[in-house]
């Protein structure tokens, strides 16, 4: 699960965003465990200009990325109600921060709208079953991205770490399992 986890959380207090699917099913959606916080670092130290984040999550992201001069505005699309009503009250007062209830697969930004950083996060966990919504969101958004800015950014929640594991599941298919396999002989 999460690929290799070298650094553990150290023992102390941590906030779990759990959802429940059509079935009753609860899974643990984002935390700020330190695997959480690192695998996000990027996106905040790339934020800049006007920035477009898919899934509000615990809104951890949202904190320092809000503090950042550099940031004229963050845009959130969040597909849950309850999610916006516990998370938004959390978060820092600030007229750079517009949160939408919408479905990033179904929302349009508004005829002209350009954004310098891009964010896709709202996988509970990494499959590769979720390279194929990855690519769509990127391909549909791609034309939103802020092209005249040198530094515009777009990427999902571990996408890179995603194709690697699909590979080595592809690599794992394709090695032919021989039925026999030789033992060295032991010399005397």
């Amino acid at each position: 699960m999460y690929g290799e986890f070298k650094t553990p959380s150290p023992a102390g207090t941590y906030v779990t965003l759990r959802l429940s699917d059509d079935t009753g099913k609860s899974q643990v959606m984002m935390s700020d465990l330190y695997y959480e916080r690192a695998t996000c670092v990027e996106v905040v130290e790339r934020a800049h200009g006007d920035v477009l984040v898919a899934g509000l999550g615990i809104g951890m992201i949202l904190h320092p990325i809000l503090r950042k001069e550099a940031v004229r505005s963050v845009t959130v699309i969040e597909k849950y109600q309850d999610v916006v009503d516990l998370v938004l009250p959390t978060l820092p007062a600030s007229e750079k921060l517009k949160v939408l209830l919408d479905d990033i697969y179904t929302w349009k930004p508004r005829r002209g709208q350009c954004y310098d950083v891009i964010w896709f996060d709202i996988w509970p966990d990494i499959e590769a079953t979720r390279l194929p919504e990855m690519a769509r969101l990127h391909r549909r958004f791609r034309r939103y991205l802020n092209r005249a800015n040198p530094a515009c950014w777009m990427e999902s929640w571990h996408r890179q770490e995603t194709r690697r594991m699909a590979r080595q599941q592809r690599n794992a298919k394709q090695t032919p399992q021989s039925p026999l396999s030789v033992q060295p002989e032991e010399s005397a």
